[in-house]
């Protein structure tokens, strides 16, 4: 393992403002926080870094359909791997929401580098628009 990935993840607690207030986060909160970005960026949004983020809201309006759900979990998984290298992803799963037939689901299960303990960050997407 390289001496890079070998180093804990660290970064700004977001939001800044909030009742916790400014502060510095670690594994493994910091690699929550790294997914959970990657998953609600569009590219392009990032400066410095065109192609950094999943780019999620292409896949507003599409039908709630297996091959949605597809090409969802691929993008996901190559956003992870390209933007997030120190991580381990493990698996990507989207499922819709019950009773919500048009909000999907998507939860991230990686591992940080010399962790033996799980991590998963959950987000929601309405396909329909909105949050």
């Amino acid at each position: 393992m390289s001496g890079t990935q070998s180093r804990p993840l660290r970064g700004v607690r977001l939001p800044l403002v909030g009742p916790a207030g400014w502060g510095w986060i670690e594994d493994p909160e910091a690699a929550d926080q790294a997914v959970r970005a990657v998953l609600l960026t569009e590219p392009g949004e990032r400066i410095g870094r065109p192609l950094f983020g999943a780019g999620l809201r292409r896949f507003l309006f599409q039908p709630n359909s297996l091959e949605t759900r597809t090409r969802m979990r691929l993008t996901i998984e190559d956003a992870i791997g390209r933007d997030l290298p120190r991580l381990k992803l493990e698996g990507v799963e989207i499922a819709t929401a019950p009773r919500e037939p048009e909000r999907l689901e998507i939860t991230v299960r990686f591992r940080i580098p010399g962790s033996a303990v799980p991590q998963a960050a959950t987000v929601g997407l309405n396909l329909q628009g909105g949050g």
